[in-house]
């Protein structure tokens, strides 16, 4: 898997709030937009969007501990999913 870019430095938690934004909707178009038939050109998509949203939930939770969860091993994955289920 890719290592995963800093986006708590350049960027303002506005921003990245926008940004992680603009990421939901691209994760939901892409997958209203292939059918079965594309199952592994999807999956190729969607990992690529999931790896920028989770860079800009650790950067969000760097600038925002409070709102968006620590970083923490343990529960990110849980954190991830609440703050995506947003």
């Amino acid at each position: 898997m890719p290592t995963v870019p800093d986006y708590s430095i350049g960027w303002t938690q506005v921003e990245l709030e926008e940004l992680l934004s603009i990421l939901k909707e691209e994760l939901k178009r892409t997958i209203a937009s292939y059918s079965e038939s594309g199952t592994q050109v999807i999956a190729q998509k969607t990992e690529d969007i999931h790896i920028k949203m989770q860079a800009v939930i650790k950067a969000l939770q760097k600038k925002d501990p409070d709102t968006y969860g620590s970083i923490d091993k343990k529960t990110s994955t849980s954190v991830v999913n609440q703050i995506l289920s947003r």
